[in-house]
């Protein structure tokens, strides 16, 4: 029995000597030593006993505060809706008290998350009053009259909710930057029915072009949690309402991808000329520059109502009626063109001058445009190309690919991935080196200078390692090192 063992032994090990059992023992008791084997019993109570009952509860507090915040616009969107002479007096009134606002607190102004990534880099708090202020006017300017999304104040004053929390919590302000993006993150997703899509966008939006997964955990509890609650007081219906299913051919993928290109360049001209705005605007004083960039769109508001002939673009930030209405009817292409340069210079003319309001919404729009010329191509799959039109705008505006996919799917209940993702690859990497949000960085900033270093310092890597190797393994290279 033993040279039969012995023999195995030596067949499989090569030794006949070696004492199995205490190797196999030795073995074992190694890998449980091993850090990466060890249960990290410390780091899961850590979790459970912090981290979760924080994300849990910043969920509850945005998503209550996103309910009462929708309930309030969609009641003052009610009133306005009674007579069409006050969706162009609104704005007038909402912009003169913007106005008085921002002129002694110039950070609730604007989109707000441009000034959210910036400050989220920082080791400062919201002001109490910023948010007070932020949510104030970002319910009136919500409630109609303007081309504006609902993400820029929900990732600012989620931002700001997440700090403070995370503060009274206990947490240092070593923790303040992912406190604050769980905050984000958490009440856009309920404010756009969108968790997990809001996730990830506001992952993607503090790392352009670099995912960080280490908030993910935490974000998408609080993001959830913060849907689950809106729902429960506001409903769970698609913003994007759809009355028949998107389909798809592969002689349409082409197309799309000429499409994701065409959005690129539209977004690169809406990025440079919102910018340009925006510096222009701070030419005039911070309580009159809102009511003058409003009155100077007014007339452009109402060419899309008579264009269009629905009273729900003024209430597009409400419910996203106009974006269900280009998603199934097809526009002429001269309408498309009027929505999507009328779009760009309304968003300019309001939020450039200090509006409160998103640009996910107008990029939206711009992208639903630009689809629905390409649905004319194919007309029975309409629905298709506004969706895979939105996210590749949303791709190109904001650097945040993933999101795109995920958050038009949620927003929509359709899935047109595949298409969506050819679209939102090519609108992104033709986007480098741009964006509509302030505060974010191209990792992958470069010069033909630097290419042509790395290359050649990499084939000089590649000749050394095979003078080195040579001796080893003879006149060729080992496996991989070819060139």
């Amino acid at each position: 029995m033993k040279k039969i063992r012995d023999f195995f032994v030596y067949l499989i090990f090569g030794n006949k000597d070696l004492q199995v059992v205490k190797y196999f023992k030795r073995v074992f008791e190694e890998s449980l030593l091993h850090s990466n084997i060890q249960i990290d019993f410390i780091s899961i109570f850590f979790f459970l006993g912090r981290w979760l009952p924080l994300a849990i509860a910043i969920g509850i507090t945005t998503g209550i505060i996103a309910s009462l915040m929708d309930l309030a616009v969609v009641n003052i969107n009610t009133i306005l809706s009674r007579d069409l002479i006050y969706f162009f007096l609104y704005p007038l009134f909402v912009a003169i008290i913007t106005g008085q606002v921002i002129k002694n607190n110039s950070d609730v102004g604007g989109p707000g998350i441009g000034y959210s990534i910036l400050h989220l880099k920082s080791t400062k708090y919201i002001k109490i009053k910023s948010l007070f202020y932020k949510l104030i006017i970002s319910i009136l300017t919500l409630s109609g009259g303007f081309i504006a999304g609902r993400e820029g104040p929900s990732f600012f004053l989620g931002v700001g909710i997440g700090e403070w929390m995370g503060k009274t919590y206990g947490f240092g302000k070593r923790f303040k930057g992912m406190l604050g993006l769980i905050g984000g993150g958490a009440f856009t997703g309920a404010l756009l029915k969108a968790p997990l899509g809001s996730s990830i966008f506001a992952m993607e939006l503090e790392n352009t072009y670099n995912f960080n997964y280490k908030p993910f955990i935490p974000l998408i509890v609080a993001s959830i949690v913060s849907y689950l609650t809106f729902s429960f007081f506001r409903g769970n219906h698609a913003f994007i309402q759809l009355h028949s299913r998107a389909i798809w051919t592969l002689d349409s993928i082409p197309y799309i991808i000429a499409m994701g290109l065409v959005i690129s360049i539209i977004i690169y001209i809406y990025t440079l000329m919102f910018h340009f705005f925006s510096k222009l605007a701070k030419a005039i004083s911070a309580n009159r520059r809102p009511f003058i960039g409003t009155l100077l769109s007014l007339p452009f508001i109402a060419g899309l109502y008579y264009l269009t002939n629905d009273i729900n673009i003024f209430s597009a930030p409400v419910n996203l009626k106009i974006l269900s209405t280009m998603a199934q009817i097809n526009f002429s292409i001269s309408t498309d063109v009027i929505i999507v340069c009328f779009t760009i210079i309304i968003t300019c003319l309001t939020l450039g001058f200090g509006i409160p309001g998103g640009l996910i919404f107008p990029v939206l729009i711009i992208g639903a445009a630009i689809g629905n010329i390409f649905g004319h191509i194919f007309p029975s799959q309409l629905v298709m190309y506004t969706l895979a039109g939105m996210g590749a705008a949303l791709s190109a505006g904001a650097k945040t690919p993933l999101a795109a996919i995920v958050m038009i799917t949620e927003m929509s209940h359709d899935d047109v991935v595949i298409p969506m993702t050819a679209a939102v690859i090519t609108s992104y990497l033709a986007s480098f080196g741009y964006s509509l949000y302030l505060g974010q960085e191209n990792i992958f900033k470069g010069s033909l200078k630097d290419f042509t270093s790395y290359t050649t310092q990499n084939q000089n890597d590649k000749k050394m390692i095979k003078t080195i190797m040579r001796p080893l393994h003879g006149s060729n290279p080992p496996y991989g090192l070819q060139d």
